[in-house]
């Protein structure tokens, strides 16, 4: 029962959850003693052991469980760098690295700009961003957005009057090719 409420939870926030033969209703049981819940890396290889990033023992506290997920939620999805065109975007370090092995330093803001929009894989709004990257809300009157888009298409694009990566949709904004 908690285990079905924790993936509806976690599939709601945005989640793919895959639940174990062992917690399925219509299977067999285990007797798992003293470990209650394993989340393992599903970006291993498939021919790889499994290794697990979270293991909590028996009791859990709600709160215990849910700070611990989110923990690892965040660090598998900031610590990897993923490719954005033709660079290889690592958000910790703020740095984006070119096929050729020239680096461009990102500032705080931007990193935060391209990983939110990174993790969103649509179009984001323009008070969204504002939220999320410097915590306004939507009240606030500023164009530090579209001057920070603007710095990092220059630092990015190829042709920053044609972006190709950063692009700018009715609605807001998201990452092409």
């Amino acid at each position: 029962m908690a285990g079905r409420m924790l993936a509806e939870v976690l599939e709601g926030a945005g989640h793919r959850v895959t639940v174990a033969e062992a917690l399925r209703p219509d299977s067999p049981t285990i007797d798992l003693p003293t470990v209650d819940l394993i989340v393992a890396d599903p970006a291993q290889d498939a021919g790889a052991a499994t290794v697990p990033v979270l293991v909590l023992t028996k009791p859990v506290r709600l709160g215990t469980l849910l700070a611990r997920v989110e923990e690892t939620l965040r660090a598998a999805t900031v610590d990897r760098p993923c490719r954005l065109g033709r660079w290889l975007f690592d958000a910790s370090a703020r740095t984006l690295e070119a096929e050729d092995g020239g680096k461009v330093r990102l500032t705080d803001k931007e990193a935060a700009i391209l990983d939110h929009l990174r993790r969103a894989g649509r179009v984001v709004g323009r008070d969204e961003l504002l939220a999320e990257v410097w915590g306004y809300s939507a009240a606030i009157t500023t164009h530090t957005l579209e001057t920070h888009i603007y710095r990092l298409r220059r630092k990015i694009e190829d042709d920053p009057v044609h972006a190709t990566l950063l692009l700018t949709e009715a609605g807001g904004y998201r990452l092409g090719g």
